[in-house]
């Protein structure tokens, strides 16, 4: 096994301001970093911010899902790699509690969880893949916290931004959390402008300037 600390690159007070950020906003800036479809919330109404706490378990053995517990801060995101598990679920409604307990903003398991009204009774933020019955084993077999890992389709480092809501969930690196967020900020308020207008009467393209890319392509 490998258990590794904390990883802590990102100022708390960048982390604070990526609250009033939607990931869709980020999906006007980025390409890539943003964590698979198939990752469903367990609820709709929350925001996910904090920096990742990465573990990686085998199919069966949840030994370190424990440990990782003692791992996390306040406003952490633990990050769980299944390794392309999906049938043996390693979260649940005491993992949750746990987690909760210990301040965590919420949690990403890309593969199967358990107690699903538990984990929507606690108020918990969970993404998952599936849900499942059968769940894993404390075996201490192997696993790993705060290493590289993979999840949702995304490579993901320890103490990375995880940002989440409804409508997905990306991933930004602490060299580009500044630039990310200030553009986020600056489209965020582009978007109240525009939608004054269009309250206003202003049709859509003409204020886009879409008609001036069709009049381009015709030449």
């Amino acid at each position: 096994m490998i258990i590794k600390e904390r990883v802590s690159k990102i100022p708390r007070k960048i982390i604070k301001k990526y609250r009033e950020i939607e990931p869709a906003t980020i999906g006007h800036i980025k390409n890539f970093g943003f964590m698979s479809c198939s990752l469903r919330p367990a609820f709709d109404d929350f925001k996910i911010v904090g920096p990742a706490v990465t573990v990686r378990i085998p199919s069966i053995d949840s030994t370190l899902c424990h440990k990782v517990i003692e791992v996390v801060e306040e406003g952490d995101v633990v990050v769980i790699d299944r390794c392309g598990d999906t049938t043996y679920a390693c979260w649940g409604g005491v993992t949750t509690l746990a987690a909760k307990l210990q301040g965590a903003a919420g949690a990403i398991v890309d593969g199967a969880i358990t107690d699903i009204l538990e984990i929507r009774e606690h108020t918990f933020p969970v993404y998952y893949r599936c849900i499942s019955a059968l769940t894993t084993k404390l075996l201490g077999i192997d696993g790993e916290i705060n290493t590289t890992i993979q999840c949702g389709g995304v490579t993901v480092h320890p103490g990375d931004l995880i940002v989440g809501d409804i409508n997905g969930v990306v991933v930004v690196s602490p060299d580009e959390v500044e630039y990310v967020l200030e553009e986020a900020l600056r489209r965020q308020e582009r978007e109240k402008e525009l939608i004054r207008r269009l309250k206003g009467g202003e049709l859509l393209p003409h204020i886009t300037g879409v008609d001036k890319l069709i009049n381009l392509k015709k030449t």
